[in-house]
Protein backbone atom coordinates (compact mmCIF):
# COMPACT_ATOMS: atom_id res chain seq x y z
CA UNK A 1 0.00 0.00 0.00
CA UNK A 2 1.15 3.67 -0.88
CA UNK A 3 2.47 4.89 2.81
CA UNK A 4 0.79 8.88 1.85
CA UNK A 5 -2.81 6.20 2.43
CA UNK A 6 -0.79 4.23 5.22
CA UNK A 7 -0.50 7.56 6.70
CA UNK A 8 -4.03 8.84 6.63
CA UNK A 9 -5.67 5.74 7.63
CA UNK A 10 -3.30 5.57 10.51
CA UNK A 11 -3.85 9.01 11.47
CA UNK A 12 -7.78 8.39 11.91
CA UNK A 13 -7.24 5.63 13.60
CA UNK A 14 -4.70 7.28 16.09
CA UNK A 15 -6.71 10.19 16.62
CA UNK A 16 -10.15 8.24 17.27
CA UNK A 17 -8.47 6.44 20.12
CA UNK A 18 -7.20 9.65 21.67
CA UNK A 19 -10.65 11.38 21.15
CA UNK A 20 -12.70 8.68 22.61
CA UNK A 21 -10.93 8.79 26.15
CA UNK A 22 -11.30 12.71 25.58
CA UNK A 23 -14.33 12.27 24.68
CA UNK A 24 -15.87 10.49 28.03
CA UNK A 25 -14.17 13.84 30.10
CA UNK A 26 -15.67 15.66 28.33
CA UNK A 27 -19.34 13.82 28.12
CA UNK A 28 -19.30 13.94 32.07
CA UNK A 29 -17.49 16.73 33.02
CA UNK A 30 -19.73 18.77 30.42
CA UNK A 31 -23.64 20.21 31.85
CA UNK A 32 -24.77 18.72 28.22
CA UNK A 33 -24.03 15.31 26.39
CA UNK A 34 -26.08 16.85 23.43
CA UNK A 35 -23.81 19.78 23.16
CA UNK A 36 -20.82 17.24 23.16
CA UNK A 37 -22.65 14.93 20.81
CA UNK A 38 -23.91 17.70 18.54
CA UNK A 39 -19.78 19.18 18.31
CA UNK A 40 -18.72 16.33 16.71
CA UNK A 41 -21.33 15.95 14.54
CA UNK A 42 -20.49 19.56 13.23
CA UNK A 43 -16.31 18.27 13.00
CA UNK A 44 -17.71 15.22 11.23
CA UNK A 45 -19.40 17.71 9.12
CA UNK A 46 -16.25 20.43 8.08
CA UNK A 47 -13.98 17.02 8.04
CA UNK A 48 -15.90 15.49 4.96
CA UNK A 49 -15.67 18.84 3.37
CA UNK A 50 -12.00 19.04 3.86
CA UNK A 51 -11.70 15.61 2.72
CA UNK A 52 -14.22 15.44 -0.50
CA UNK A 53 -12.46 19.45 -1.96
CA UNK A 54 -8.73 18.63 -0.59
CA UNK A 55 -6.08 17.94 -3.70
CA UNK A 56 -3.18 17.92 -1.36
CA UNK A 57 -1.71 15.03 1.04
CA UNK A 58 -1.56 17.18 4.36
CA UNK A 59 -5.19 18.30 3.94
CA UNK A 60 -6.43 14.48 3.45
CA UNK A 61 -4.10 13.60 6.28
CA UNK A 62 -6.11 16.82 8.50
CA UNK A 63 -8.90 15.79 7.68
CA UNK A 64 -9.10 11.94 8.11
CA UNK A 65 -7.51 13.13 11.75
CA UNK A 66 -10.80 15.67 12.35
CA UNK A 67 -12.72 12.74 11.27
CA UNK A 68 -11.10 10.22 13.71
CA UNK A 69 -11.91 12.84 16.35
CA UNK A 70 -15.13 13.06 15.46
CA UNK A 71 -15.81 10.04 15.64
CA UNK A 72 -14.50 9.27 18.80
CA UNK A 73 -17.04 12.01 20.19
CA UNK A 74 -19.98 10.98 18.19
CA UNK A 75 -19.30 7.45 19.40
CA UNK A 76 -18.25 7.51 23.31
CA UNK A 77 -20.73 10.26 23.71
CA UNK A 78 -23.96 8.08 21.84
CA UNK A 79 -23.46 5.57 24.14
CA UNK A 80 -23.35 7.08 27.36
CA UNK A 81 -26.77 8.81 26.06
CA UNK A 82 -28.21 5.51 25.66
CA UNK A 83 -27.37 4.63 29.04
CA UNK A 84 -28.77 7.84 30.41
CA UNK A 85 -32.03 7.51 28.85
CA UNK A 86 -33.33 3.43 28.53
CA UNK A 87 -33.94 1.63 31.39
CA UNK A 88 -31.39 -0.24 33.75
CA UNK A 89 -33.22 -3.63 32.80
CA UNK A 90 -33.34 -2.40 29.09
CA UNK A 91 -29.54 -2.05 28.92
CA UNK A 92 -28.88 -4.97 26.54
CA UNK A 93 -31.44 -4.71 24.10
CA UNK A 94 -31.12 -1.10 23.36
CA UNK A 95 -27.15 -1.54 23.54
CA UNK A 96 -27.60 -4.35 20.84
CA UNK A 97 -29.50 -2.16 18.63
CA UNK A 98 -27.17 1.15 18.96
CA UNK A 99 -23.80 -1.63 18.09
CA UNK A 100 -26.45 -3.54 15.51
CA UNK A 101 -27.10 0.32 13.51
CA UNK A 102 -23.04 1.14 13.69
CA UNK A 103 -21.94 -2.81 12.11
CA UNK A 104 -25.11 -2.29 9.28
CA UNK A 105 -23.56 1.57 8.57
CA UNK A 106 -20.39 -0.13 8.52
CA UNK A 107 -21.47 -2.77 6.09
CA UNK A 108 -23.67 -0.84 4.01
CA UNK A 109 -21.18 2.38 3.92
CA UNK A 110 -18.68 1.09 1.48
CA UNK A 111 -21.82 -1.06 -0.89
CA UNK A 112 -23.21 1.94 -1.40
CA UNK A 113 -20.64 4.54 -1.90
CA UNK A 114 -19.29 2.08 -4.51
CA UNK A 115 -22.74 2.36 -6.45
CA UNK A 116 -22.70 6.06 -6.22
CA UNK A 117 -19.49 6.45 -7.18
CA UNK A 118 -19.91 4.50 -10.34
CA UNK A 119 -23.05 6.04 -11.50
CA UNK A 120 -22.21 9.80 -10.43
CA UNK A 121 -18.63 10.29 -9.37
CA UNK A 122 -16.75 11.36 -6.44
CA UNK A 123 -18.43 14.19 -5.15
CA UNK A 124 -21.45 12.57 -5.20
CA UNK A 125 -20.12 10.30 -2.48
CA UNK A 126 -19.88 13.06 -0.34
CA UNK A 127 -23.02 14.74 -0.99
CA UNK A 128 -24.26 11.33 0.01
CA UNK A 129 -21.90 11.30 3.18
CA UNK A 130 -23.18 15.28 3.97
CA UNK A 131 -26.70 14.83 3.41
CA UNK A 132 -27.02 11.59 6.29
CA UNK A 133 -24.36 13.91 8.45
CA UNK A 134 -27.24 16.76 7.74
CA UNK A 135 -30.42 15.07 9.00
CA UNK A 136 -28.58 13.39 12.01
CA UNK A 137 -27.88 17.00 13.02
CA UNK A 138 -30.97 18.21 12.40
CA UNK A 139 -32.42 15.02 14.63
CA UNK A 140 -30.05 16.44 17.37
CA UNK A 141 -31.87 19.33 17.65
CA UNK A 142 -35.04 17.83 18.38
CA UNK A 143 -33.37 15.60 21.28
CA UNK A 144 -34.34 15.96 24.89
CA UNK A 145 -32.11 15.18 27.45
CA UNK A 146 -33.25 13.52 31.06
CA UNK A 147 -31.98 16.74 33.12
CA UNK A 148 -33.89 18.56 30.61
CA UNK A 149 -37.33 16.53 30.67
CA UNK A 150 -37.05 16.98 34.57
CA UNK A 151 -38.01 20.80 33.71
CA UNK A 152 -41.30 19.35 32.87
CA UNK A 153 -41.46 17.47 36.01
CA UNK A 154 -43.13 19.16 39.26
CA UNK A 155 -42.27 17.07 42.58
CA UNK A 156 -44.19 17.61 46.02
CA UNK A 157 -44.21 16.28 48.80
CA UNK A 158 -47.51 14.05 47.95
CA UNK A 159 -46.16 12.80 44.69
CA UNK A 160 -44.83 13.50 41.34
CA UNK A 161 -46.95 15.23 38.76
CA UNK A 162 -46.03 16.63 35.05
CA UNK A 163 -46.90 20.03 33.64
CA UNK A 164 -48.59 18.46 30.98
CA UNK A 165 -51.75 16.65 31.95
CA UNK A 166 -51.33 13.38 30.57
CA UNK A 167 -48.01 12.69 31.72
CA UNK A 168 -49.54 12.74 35.74
CA UNK A 169 -49.05 10.32 37.73
CA UNK A 170 -50.95 9.30 40.94
CA UNK A 171 -49.47 10.79 44.08
CA UNK A 172 -48.12 9.06 46.67
CA UNK A 173 -48.93 9.26 50.40
CA UNK A 174 -45.93 9.94 52.35
CA UNK A 175 -47.45 8.09 55.02
CA UNK A 176 -46.48 5.22 53.01
CA UNK A 177 -42.85 4.90 53.92
CA UNK A 178 -42.46 2.04 56.52
CA UNK A 179 -39.87 2.33 59.42
CA UNK A 180 -37.64 -0.26 57.61
CA UNK A 181 -37.43 2.25 54.71
CA UNK A 182 -36.78 5.03 56.64
CA UNK A 183 -33.62 2.93 57.64
CA UNK A 184 -32.58 2.32 54.76
CA UNK A 185 -32.48 5.60 53.88
CA UNK A 186 -30.71 6.32 57.00
CA UNK A 187 -28.05 3.84 56.36
CA UNK A 188 -27.34 4.68 52.90
CA UNK A 189 -27.05 8.69 53.79
CA UNK A 190 -24.77 7.84 56.32
CA UNK A 191 -23.00 6.01 53.73
CA UNK A 192 -22.63 8.97 51.54
CA UNK A 193 -20.99 10.78 54.41
CA UNK A 194 -18.20 7.48 54.81
CA UNK A 195 -17.61 7.94 50.59
CA UNK A 196 -17.06 11.84 51.14
CA UNK A 197 -14.21 11.33 53.55
CA UNK A 198 -12.64 8.56 50.73
CA UNK A 199 -13.76 10.48 47.38
CA UNK A 200 -13.98 14.29 47.58
CA UNK A 201 -11.07 15.90 45.82
CA UNK A 202 -8.51 17.47 47.56
CA UNK A 203 -5.72 19.41 46.21
CA UNK A 204 -3.22 18.31 48.93
CA UNK A 205 -3.80 15.05 47.29
CA UNK A 206 -1.78 16.19 44.23
CA UNK A 207 0.79 18.33 46.57
CA UNK A 208 -1.31 21.35 46.66
CA UNK A 209 -1.78 23.20 49.68
CA UNK A 210 -5.45 22.45 50.80
CA UNK A 211 -8.03 25.28 50.35
CA UNK A 212 -11.36 26.13 51.92
CA UNK A 213 -13.11 25.75 49.05
CA UNK A 214 -17.14 25.24 49.17
CA UNK A 215 -18.14 21.32 49.02
CA UNK A 216 -19.59 20.17 45.44
CA UNK A 217 -18.06 23.36 43.64
CA UNK A 218 -17.23 22.80 39.94
CA UNK A 219 -13.22 23.51 40.08
CA UNK A 220 -11.73 24.81 36.80
CA UNK A 221 -9.93 22.72 33.89
CA UNK A 222 -7.29 21.40 36.49
CA UNK A 223 -9.42 20.12 38.71
CA UNK A 224 -11.39 18.90 36.34
CA UNK A 225 -8.65 16.93 34.58
CA UNK A 226 -7.52 15.44 38.33
CA UNK A 227 -10.64 14.34 38.65
CA UNK A 228 -11.04 12.62 35.58
CA UNK A 229 -7.66 11.26 36.50
CA UNK A 230 -8.93 9.49 39.49
CA UNK A 231 -11.79 8.55 38.18
CA UNK A 232 -9.89 7.10 35.06
CA UNK A 233 -7.88 4.86 37.48
CA UNK A 234 -10.52 3.68 39.82
CA UNK A 235 -12.11 2.37 36.26
CA UNK A 236 -8.87 1.01 35.23
CA UNK A 237 -8.56 -1.21 38.71
CA UNK A 238 -11.81 -3.15 37.88
CA UNK A 239 -10.71 -6.18 36.98
CA UNK A 240 -14.57 -6.49 34.72
CA UNK A 241 -13.27 -3.50 33.23
CA UNK A 242 -10.52 -4.23 31.76
CA UNK A 243 -11.82 -8.24 30.69
CA UNK A 244 -14.52 -5.82 28.65
CA UNK A 245 -11.72 -3.98 27.10
CA UNK A 246 -9.93 -6.85 25.98
CA UNK A 247 -12.82 -8.87 25.16
CA UNK A 248 -13.95 -5.74 22.48
CA UNK A 249 -10.21 -5.33 21.35
CA UNK A 250 -9.97 -9.13 20.63
CA UNK A 251 -14.09 -8.80 18.81
CA UNK A 252 -12.47 -6.08 16.58
CA UNK A 253 -9.16 -6.78 16.04
CA UNK A 254 -10.50 -9.84 14.44
CA UNK A 255 -13.27 -8.32 12.01
CA UNK A 256 -10.35 -5.63 10.87
CA UNK A 257 -8.28 -8.64 10.14
CA UNK A 258 -10.46 -9.67 7.84
CA UNK A 259 -10.38 -6.19 6.02
CA UNK A 260 -6.56 -7.09 4.87
CA UNK A 261 -6.91 -10.52 4.02
CA UNK A 262 -10.34 -11.76 3.08
CA UNK A 263 -10.25 -9.63 -0.34
CA UNK A 264 -6.64 -10.87 -1.26
CA UNK A 265 -7.17 -14.20 -0.22
CA UNK A 266 -10.55 -14.45 -2.93
CA UNK A 267 -8.84 -12.70 -5.23
CA UNK A 268 -5.85 -15.48 -5.27
CA UNK A 269 -8.04 -18.25 -4.60
CA UNK A 270 -11.30 -17.68 -6.92
CA UNK A 271 -10.04 -14.90 -9.07
CA UNK A 272 -13.00 -12.60 -7.60
CA UNK A 273 -12.72 -8.82 -8.54
CA UNK A 274 -13.60 -5.95 -6.17
CA UNK A 275 -17.09 -6.67 -6.37
CA UNK A 276 -17.00 -10.25 -5.31
CA UNK A 277 -14.44 -9.48 -2.77
CA UNK A 278 -16.51 -6.17 -1.46
CA UNK A 279 -19.93 -8.75 -1.34
CA UNK A 280 -18.16 -11.52 0.82
CA UNK A 281 -17.82 -8.93 3.72
CA UNK A 282 -22.05 -9.69 3.48
CA UNK A 283 -21.87 -13.14 4.97
CA UNK A 284 -19.37 -11.71 8.07
CA UNK A 285 -21.55 -8.57 8.71
CA UNK A 286 -25.14 -9.12 8.05
CA UNK A 287 -25.32 -11.25 11.65
CA UNK A 288 -24.68 -8.14 13.32
CA UNK A 289 -27.94 -7.16 12.40
CA UNK A 290 -29.16 -9.49 15.39
CA UNK A 291 -27.58 -7.95 18.08
CA UNK A 292 -30.51 -6.78 19.63
CA UNK A 293 -31.54 -10.16 20.19
CA UNK A 294 -28.00 -10.67 21.67
CA UNK A 295 -28.77 -7.92 24.26
CA UNK A 296 -31.69 -9.43 25.43
CA UNK A 297 -29.69 -12.69 25.64
CA UNK A 298 -27.40 -10.82 27.63
CA UNK A 299 -30.22 -9.00 29.97
CA UNK A 300 -31.49 -12.50 30.63
CA UNK A 301 -29.04 -15.57 30.89
CA UNK A 302 -26.07 -12.96 32.21
CA UNK A 303 -23.02 -11.50 29.94
CA UNK A 304 -20.72 -14.09 30.96
CA UNK A 305 -22.69 -16.96 29.20
CA UNK A 306 -23.32 -15.53 26.07
CA UNK A 307 -20.03 -13.85 25.65
CA UNK A 308 -18.19 -16.99 26.37
CA UNK A 309 -20.24 -18.67 23.72
CA UNK A 310 -19.45 -16.29 21.68
CA UNK A 311 -15.39 -16.46 21.69
CA UNK A 312 -16.04 -20.45 21.50
CA UNK A 313 -17.87 -20.05 18.16
CA UNK A 314 -15.75 -17.97 16.83
CA UNK A 315 -12.76 -19.87 17.79
CA UNK A 316 -13.95 -22.80 16.08
CA UNK A 317 -15.35 -21.01 12.52
CA UNK A 318 -11.81 -19.40 12.17
CA UNK A 319 -10.05 -22.59 12.58
CA UNK A 320 -11.74 -24.18 10.28
CA UNK A 321 -11.44 -21.67 7.63
CA UNK A 322 -8.41 -23.18 7.09
CA UNK A 323 -9.73 -25.96 5.20
CA UNK A 324 -10.80 -23.60 2.13
CA UNK A 325 -8.04 -23.35 -0.31
CA UNK A 326 -9.90 -24.90 -3.52
CA UNK A 327 -11.24 -22.79 -6.11
CA UNK A 328 -14.21 -25.15 -6.32
CA UNK A 329 -17.98 -24.57 -5.34
CA UNK A 330 -18.05 -26.49 -2.07
CA UNK A 331 -15.10 -24.16 -0.43
CA UNK A 332 -16.87 -21.20 -1.57
CA UNK A 333 -20.20 -22.32 0.38
CA UNK A 334 -17.91 -23.61 3.34
CA UNK A 335 -16.17 -20.20 2.94
CA UNK A 336 -19.24 -18.02 3.14
CA UNK A 337 -21.16 -20.06 6.26
CA UNK A 338 -17.83 -20.32 8.52
CA UNK A 339 -17.33 -16.17 7.49
CA UNK A 340 -21.60 -16.39 8.43
CA UNK A 341 -21.16 -18.22 11.63
CA UNK A 342 -18.03 -16.29 12.77
CA UNK A 343 -19.79 -12.96 12.09
CA UNK A 344 -22.51 -14.49 14.42
CA UNK A 345 -19.94 -15.07 17.08
CA UNK A 346 -18.17 -11.66 16.85
CA UNK A 347 -21.84 -9.90 17.52
CA UNK A 348 -22.32 -11.77 20.74
CA UNK A 349 -18.85 -10.34 21.93
CA UNK A 350 -19.63 -6.85 22.03
CA UNK A 351 -23.10 -5.37 23.19
CA UNK A 352 -22.98 -7.68 26.56
CA UNK A 353 -19.44 -6.90 27.84
CA UNK A 354 -20.49 -3.22 27.17
CA UNK A 355 -23.80 -4.05 29.23
CA UNK A 356 -21.69 -5.92 31.72
CA UNK A 357 -19.61 -2.60 31.73
CA UNK A 358 -22.59 -0.64 32.55
CA UNK A 359 -23.20 -2.97 35.66
CA UNK A 360 -19.77 -2.39 37.32
CA UNK A 361 -19.65 1.09 36.53
CA UNK A 362 -22.83 1.50 38.28
CA UNK A 363 -21.63 -0.71 41.44
CA UNK A 364 -18.79 1.80 41.55
CA UNK A 365 -20.96 4.56 41.62
CA UNK A 366 -22.86 3.86 44.63
CA UNK A 367 -19.09 3.29 46.06
CA UNK A 368 -17.40 6.49 45.11
CA UNK A 369 -20.57 8.77 44.71
CA UNK A 370 -18.77 12.32 45.36
CA UNK A 371 -15.94 11.45 42.64
CA UNK A 372 -18.54 10.04 39.78
CA UNK A 373 -21.50 12.89 40.26
CA UNK A 374 -25.00 12.04 39.86
CA UNK A 375 -24.13 11.34 36.37
CA UNK A 376 -21.57 8.53 37.00
CA UNK A 377 -18.86 7.92 35.11
CA UNK A 378 -20.74 5.92 32.25
CA UNK A 379 -18.67 8.19 29.10
CA UNK A 380 -15.45 7.67 30.68
CA UNK A 381 -15.75 4.39 31.20
CA UNK A 382 -17.27 3.89 27.31
CA UNK A 383 -14.14 6.02 26.43
CA UNK A 384 -11.95 3.63 27.75
CA UNK A 385 -13.75 0.78 25.68
CA UNK A 386 -13.53 2.82 22.19
CA UNK A 387 -10.19 3.48 22.71
CA UNK A 388 -9.67 -0.33 22.54
CA UNK A 389 -11.52 -1.34 20.25
CA UNK A 390 -9.67 1.34 18.05
CA UNK A 391 -6.58 -0.10 18.71
CA UNK A 392 -8.05 -2.88 17.64
CA UNK A 393 -8.54 -1.39 14.00
CA UNK A 394 -5.02 -0.90 14.05
CA UNK A 395 -3.50 -4.34 15.20
CA UNK A 396 -5.92 -6.34 13.22
CA UNK A 397 -5.06 -5.58 9.84
CA UNK A 398 -1.02 -5.20 10.55
CA UNK A 399 -1.00 -8.31 12.36
CA UNK A 400 -3.23 -10.52 9.56
CA UNK A 401 -1.39 -8.96 6.93
CA UNK A 402 1.77 -9.89 7.97
CA UNK A 403 1.14 -13.05 8.35
CA UNK A 404 -0.81 -13.51 5.42
CA UNK A 405 2.10 -11.92 3.41
CA UNK A 406 4.48 -14.21 4.89
CA UNK A 407 3.00 -17.34 5.68
CA UNK A 408 -0.27 -17.76 3.91
CA UNK A 409 -4.20 -17.82 4.87
CA UNK A 410 -3.85 -21.37 7.21
CA UNK A 411 -0.71 -19.67 9.56
CA UNK A 412 -3.24 -16.57 9.44
CA UNK A 413 -7.41 -18.53 10.35
CA UNK A 414 -5.05 -20.27 13.66
CA UNK A 415 -3.11 -17.12 14.21
CA UNK A 416 -6.74 -15.51 14.41
CA UNK A 417 -8.46 -18.47 16.23
CA UNK A 418 -5.68 -18.64 18.82
CA UNK A 419 -5.80 -14.93 19.74
CA UNK A 420 -9.62 -15.26 19.57
CA UNK A 421 -8.95 -18.19 22.44
CA UNK A 422 -7.15 -15.80 24.78
CA UNK A 423 -10.42 -13.58 25.10
CA UNK A 424 -11.93 -16.84 26.87
CA UNK A 425 -9.24 -16.36 29.70
CA UNK A 426 -10.61 -12.47 31.43
CA UNK A 427 -14.66 -13.43 30.72
CA UNK A 428 -14.14 -17.23 32.85
CA UNK A 429 -12.76 -14.89 35.64
CA UNK A 430 -13.64 -11.54 35.67
CA UNK A 431 -17.36 -10.91 33.77
CA UNK A 432 -20.46 -10.66 35.28
CA UNK A 433 -19.06 -11.38 38.71
CA UNK A 434 -19.90 -8.79 41.08
CA UNK A 435 -16.74 -8.56 43.14
CA UNK A 436 -14.61 -8.39 39.55
CA UNK A 437 -14.19 -4.62 40.08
Amino acid sequence: MDPGWSGIRSGKRTYTSLFKAVAGWLADEGSSRRFSFFSGLALLLVSTLIFALGRSLVLLVAARCLQGASAGIVYTVGLALLVDTVGQNEVGAWMGSALSGMSAGVMIGPFVAGIVYAKAGYLAVFATILAVIGVDLILRLFMIEKPSARKWVVESDYGTFSKEPHLQSRPISRGTVSSQEEEVVNSRTTGLQDVAKDDAFHPSDFGEPATDQPSGRRSGLRDGLVRFLKTTAILLKSRGILAAMYGGFVQVTLICAFDSILPLFVHKTFGWETSGGGSIFLALTVPSLAAPVVGLMSDRLGARVVVLAGFAVSTLTLALLSLVGQDSIQDKILLCTLLAITGAGNTMMLSPLAVDMHDIVSRLGEEHYLLFGTGGAFAKAYGLLNVALALGTMVGPAFAGLLFDREGWNVATWALAAFCASGVVPVILFTGKKKAY
